[in-house]
C-alpha cells in the first residue's frame, strides 16, 4: 500500500511508540475548551483538514470536535467505529449509569473540557440532561459522515439499530500490534502458572467477576496486566475470596507484554460487553485459548469449543467449569492455542485489516 497518511492524536505517546512512530507525521488535536482564542485554533484545524482528500475519525476522538468535523468536511469522512458514544448510549447497552460502568470518565472529561464544565455535566442534578444532549450531538454528527465502518459484526448491528441506518455499516476487523505478531515467534521460556487478563481496572472489565469465578477453583492463580480506580476495591475481594491476583500494572513494554501472553497458561476476558476486544486476538497469536464474554464481539474471534470458550460473564459458575477444564488439560489448552493462532493470522492480521479499510474509504 502506498499511501500518504497524517496522524492527528491527543494524550500521552509513550516512549516506546514515540521510537516506533520517529519519521512518521504526527499532529496534535486541538481542545474544544470553550474560549476564543481556542475556536481560532479549531478553525485553522478543520481548514488543515479539508487538504486531505479523506478524514477517517476514530470513536475516541471528543464527540464536540468530532460533531465540528462532521459539520464542516463530513462529505470527505469515514467514521472508522471501534465503539458507540459510551456516555450517550451506555443505558442501550447494559442499562447501568456510565458513570458507574467507566471510573475514567471524570478524568476523560477534564482533559477534554477541564475540571470546572467537566464536574458540572456529570454532576447528579442534570446528569439525565447531558446524556440527552450527548446523545443529540453524537446522532447529528454521525448523520453527517460519509460512511460508516464498524470494527465488529456485533457493532455494526447495534449501530445500524440506534442510528436508523439503512443498511449496516460494512465490518473491518482491527488487528494486533504487529511488533507483537513479530514476538510471537520468539521461544519465551515454558509454560506458567497463571490465567492472564489484559485491560484497565474499571467495572465495565469485570475483574470482579474473574476473581468470583476463580475462587471457585482452588488451583486459580489471576495475573492482570493494566490499571485502574479499582485495585483496591480488587485486592480486597481477592483477599477476601483467597484467589492469588496479582496486579501488574500498565505495561508500557511489547517485549514485557509478549512474555506474558507467551507464559500464561490462558487468557480470561470477562467485559460486561465489548465491541470487539483485542486481547483475544493478541492471545491467539501466542497460541494461548481464551475464555470470553458473549456480550458484543469476542465471539466473532473464538469458535466455542475450539480456540476457546465462550461464557455469559455473570455466570460464574460455567466461567469457572471453563476455567477448570483449562487448567487441569495441558493438551486441551495446547490444542486451542495452535487452532486459536490459525485462526488469528487468518482473519485478523493488521495488513488485511489496512487493506480492507482502505478499500472501504476508496469505495
Amino acid at each position: 500500500m502506498n499511501v500518504d497518511a497524517t496522524l492527528f492524536w491527543s494524550g500521552v505517546i509513550y516512549p516506546g511508540w514515540q521510537a516506533r512512530l520517529n519519521g512518521y507525521n504526527i499532529k496534535t488535536i486541538p481542545s474544544t475548551v470553550p474560549s476564543p482564542w481556542r475556536l481560532a485554533t479549531i478553525m485553522r484545524f478543520l481548514n488543515e483538514l479539508s487538504r486531505y482528500d479523506s478524514i477517517i475519525i476514530h470513536h475516541h476522538v471528543d464527540p464536540i470536535l468530532a460533531l465540528y468535523i462532521a459539520r464542516a468536511l463530513g462529505k470527505k469522512t469515514i467514521w472508522y467505529s471501534g465503539s458507540m458514544f459510551e456516555l450517550a448510549w451506555e443505558r442501550w447497552i447494559t442499562g447501568e449509569d456510565y458513570r458507574s460502568i467507566s471510573r475514567t470518565v471524570k478524568q476523560t472529561g477534564q482533559e477534554y473540557y477541564g475540571r470546572t464544565i467537566s464536574s458540572l455535566v456529570l454532576s447528579d442534578h442534570i446528569f439525565d440532561g447531558t446524556v440527552a444532549l450527548a446523545r443529540a450531538v453524537d446522532i447529528h454528527a454521525v448523520s453527517r459522515y460519509s460512511k460508516i465502518v464498524a470494527n465488529s459484526k456485533f457493532l455494526s448491528r447495534f449501530l445500524k439499530r440506534i442510528y436508523k441506518l439503512d443498511d449496516a455499516p460494512p465490518v473491518v476487523y482491527p488487528g494486533p500490534d504487529p511488533m507483537l505478531e513479530q514476538l510471537s515467534s520468539k521461544d519465551f521460556a515454558g509454560e506458567g502458572d497463571y490465567m492472564l487478563a489484559v485491560g484497565p481496572l474499571i467495572p465495565l472489565k469485570n475483574v470482579d467477576g474473574m476473581i468470583q469465578a476463580a475462587s471457585k477453583v482452588p488451583s486459580a492463580i489471576l495475573m492482570v496486566v493494566g490499571e485502574g480506580q479499582d485495585r483496591l476495591s480488587l485486592e480486597e475481594s481477592a483477599g477476601r475470596l483467597h484467589v492469588p491476583l496479582y496486579l501488574k500494572g500498565n505495561s508500557h513494554s511489547e517485549e514485557e507484554l509478549a512474555m506474558l501472553y507467551s507464559q500464561c497458561m490462558f487468557h480470561v476476558h470477562l467485559s460486561l460487553y465489548e465491541p470487539f476486544g483485542l486481547t483475544p486476538v493478541e492471545a491467539g497469536l501466542f497460541k494461548k485459548p481464551s475464555i470470553v464474554t458473549d456480550q458484543g464481539g469476542p465471539p466473532e474471534i473464538i469458535v466455542d469449543g475450539e480456540t476457546g470458550f465462550i461464557v455469559n460473564p455473570r455466570d460464574y459458575g460455567t466461567i469457572a467449569k471453563r476455567m477448570r477444564e483449562l487448567l487441569s488439560n495441558p493438551q486441551l489448552r495446547h490444542d486451542m492455542g495452535r487452532k486459536a493462532r490459525k485462526r488469528v493470522l487468518e482473519n485478523f492480521t493488521l495488513e488485511r485489516s489496512a487493506k480492507q479499510l482502505l478499500a472501504e474509504v476508496e469505495s
